[in-house]
Parts: structure tokens; sequence; C-alpha cells
């Protein structure tokens, strides 16, 4: 939903390199699994900060407080992609209802939508922080089919992450997956019976 690839500057200014960014995105998704594992449960920000001095002293970087606040600002700053304002818009004329489920805490979700300007398309924004596990964990998106009074085949999560889209089809949910920039799939998992190169195509085949 949101252009993580904004970012690629400020590493770009950072450590001299934007593919840092998909170094540091990596590392932040590998310790958010691992502290939802091993019960030590840190809020998405802060793993964020933690796993971006990792990877400065990786490198041999010392980033300055700077650096660090204009990356961390600028999650919550994210544009959205270009394709989804007119896919929500269609998706709310049909009808959809449509929520968030994310591994930001609370503040940051509704920072990124209104930065974004997408909190009018959702009803709400449901974050792990309620239940101190992060996405792919089952217990996630169970959870939030329990929240949403709703059985777990009458939801859909739309996703650009594999990962993502595993852990909801293992929790019974029905997926659509967006792959963005040729993104695949991991190959031992079920298929979504949704996949297109972005959001306009995931939109129109929701609505066939």
């Amino acid at each position: 939903m949101l252009d993580l690839n904004a970012l690629r500057p400020q590493f770009e200014h950072a450590f001299g390199n934007g593919a840092a960014l998909d170094e540091w995105f990596s590392l932040l998704l590998q310790y958010s699994m691992v502290v939802s594992l091993t019960d030590a449960y840190s809020d998405f920000g802060s793993i964020g900060k933690a796993t971006l001095d990792m990877l400065a002293d990786t490198k041999g970087i010392k980033l300055s407080a700077e650096d660090k606040k204009r990356i961390l600002q600028g999650i919550l700053t994210l544009p959205p992609h270009p394709d989804m304002v007119d896919s929500l818009e269609r998706l709310r004329a049909a009808g959809f209802r449509m929520v968030t489920l994310t591994n930001s805490s609370p503040a940051a979700v509704k920072a990124q939508l209104e930065n974004a300007r997408l909190t009018e398309y959702f009803e709400e924004s449901i974050s792990v922080d309620s239940i101190h596990r992060f996405k792919p964990d089952l217990q996630v998106y169970r959870s939030a089919a329990e929240h949403l009074s709703a059985k777990p085949n009458k939801l859909r999560l739309i996703a650009a992450h594999a990962w993502d889209v595993f852990g909801a089809m293992q929790a019974g949910w029905h997926a659509a997956f967006v792959a963005r920039q040729g993104i695949p799939l991991f190959p031992l998992a079920q298929k979504p019976d949704i996949v297109a190169s972005d959001m306009k195509g995931v939109t129109d085949a929701l609505l066939r």
C-alpha cells in the first residue's frame, strides 16, 4: 500500500548505497519474527531502530542522530503507491469492508494513513500491538478475525509480501498477492487465487 522505496534516498545518504534499505528491511522482518518466537516483544518502531543500528555496525558506519531521524520519521510519511487511491475508491464503491492489519504500532499506522491521506478508506486499523505477536504468526490473523466477528474464510488479505500472504492463508483466509517489481511467491506455499502485478489488477479481479 505504501511505497517503501521513498526511503531509498535516505539510505543512500546515510549508507552510501540505496540497497541498504533492502538489507535493513530484511533485518527488521527477521527480528520481528525472532521476538515473536521468543516472547520478547518490542514494538515495530523499536525493532526498526535497533536493526538500523545493527546494519550500521555491520558496515562499520556511525549513523548521525539526524540520519536516524530522517529514516525513522520517513517511515511515517511514506507515500501510497500510485495505484492505491483509485483502487480503494473502486473497492469502497463496491461495498467492501476494508481494514488494515499491520505490524506497526497504533500511533505509527495512524500517522502513516493520515500522511498518505488514506484514512477515510478504512473502517479501522488493527495492530499486532494488541497481542504482542508479529505477522506472519497465525495468532495475528486469528485474533483479527475474532475482533471482526468474521469467519477466516470470509476474509481476504491483500499484500505485497509473500510471507504475509502465506500466513493469512495458513490461518484460513483468502489472499491476493500484489507482485510489485516482480517479487515471487514462496514456492512451497499454497498459491492465492488472485495474483497481479499491481493493485489495479487485484481490484479488477475482485470486481469481476
